[in-house]
């Protein structure tokens, strides 16, 4: 089968000038100059020893996994048959042919959605490895009675596995009986990254203090190419840690778009997600073809002319099956974990000068 993995409110929107896509929109062919910067305001020089600013351009098709598989088949069908739960909630997230924008949900729903999965990983990573533990203590141990003393401690074991299990289903339970109780909007969105006109909005919210409303949030509005993406490398307890950060060239400002990835143990995600973002604001090629955008794809002109050149069927990714998904999916993988971008030149560089290196 063929794979179609191509490169491709509080909300104003500005004035076209160009059409459908404004003048401000992203074209990696027609970069203007920028100001030169004269102080790296996102970082420190000690902060740049963990850090690595990625190249613009030259990028790759590539998806991080955490988006690729946001939306399966299976919930795309699901969603065409039973609606948007979101829908009259209030929320203010987009993910479509115009816009990223990311909003995060009430903190009720956050901590029951974090419960459920912690709980879950708890009893189906440390069930299977508590087991395997115990058996090959029962081939080691000089005791006969290995077992009898294990029974003794009932207790314990029931006390450790069965938190953690009533846990995951007791949040099972409520999301399944009251999920339009805990689906709400949380305090509005954070960022949003514009295709149609090239823009980055990052707002900024006072502290919520109880019994008082919250204040009018700070928005801050500048082109897209006026970032540089950066993945800081840090060690804790877990291991080392990736991280991909949108710096604001010019000002103190992180565009906090690494919250799609998260904390990675590797770079090579943040490396994806950096590509993708990028794929995404370029009107010069079409959206990248994930199941997640599919509605939406003739929406985009670019898009639009470009499935019709190449015949994509309208639904390649909601009639899939579930077995060719996964085979997608672990292709993506492979792909990303191949992803070598650092010695990559940068089309940036040749439009700006950086204060640091």
């Amino acid at each position: 089968m063929k794979r179609w993995f191509n490169v491709d409110s509080v909300v104003e929107m500005p004035r076209q000038t160009t059409g459908y896509y404004a003048d401000t929109a992203y074209r990696p062919d027609r970069i203007p100059e920028q100001p030169p910067q004269h102080e790296d305001h996102n970082q420190s020089a000690l902060g740049r020893f963990g850090t690595a600013r990625l190249p613009w351009g030259h990028t790759e098709p590539v998806v991080p996994i955490i988006v690729f598989a946001k939306a399966p088949p299976k919930l795309l069908r699901w969603h065409e048959e039973q609606g948007d739960p979101l829908e009259g909630t209030g929320y203010q997230g987009r993910m479509d042919h115009e816009c990223f924008r990311y909003a995060p949900l009430a903190r009720r729903f956050q901590v029951l959605n974090l419960s459920e999965i912690f709980s879950r990983l708890t009893v189906l990573i440390f069930g299977p490895l508590m087991i395997l533990t115990l058996i090959i203590g029962s081939f080691i141990s000089s005791d006969k009675n290995y077992w009898h003393s294990l029974i003794d401690e009932w207790q314990s074991f029931a006390m450790m596995f069965g938190i953690p299990i009533g846990i995951w289903v007791v949040s099972r339970v409520l999301g399944k009986l009251f999920l339009g109780w805990f689906l709400k909007a949380g305090k509005g969105p954070l960022w949003e990254l514009n295709r149609r006109t090239g823009m980055v909005t990052v707002w900024t919210y006072p502290p919520k203090f109880p019994f008082i409303p919250r204040g009018k949030p700070e928005v801050f509005k500048v082109p897209f190419v006026e970032f540089d993406a950066w993945v800081s490398t840090r060690g804790d307890r877990a291991g080392i840690l990736n991280r991909l950060h949108l710096f604001h060239r010019y000002s103190k400002c992180d565009a906090g778009v690494g919250a799609i990835g998260g904390n990675t143990s590797m770079p090579e995600p943040c490396y994806a997600l950096w590509d993708f973002v990028q794929n995404y604001m370029d009107v010069t090629q079409p959206l990248p073809d994930i199941p997640i955008w599919e509605a939406h794809r003739h929406l985009d002109p670019v898009t639009a002319e470009h499935d019709r050149q190449t015949n994509r069927p309208e639904r390649y990714w909601r009639d899939m099956d579930d077995d060719t998904f996964k085979a997608c999916e672990r292709e993506m993988h492979y792909r990303v974990h191949a992803l070598r971008i650092l010695s990559r030149p940068n089309i940036m560089a040749e439009k700006t000068v950086y204060a640091s290196y």
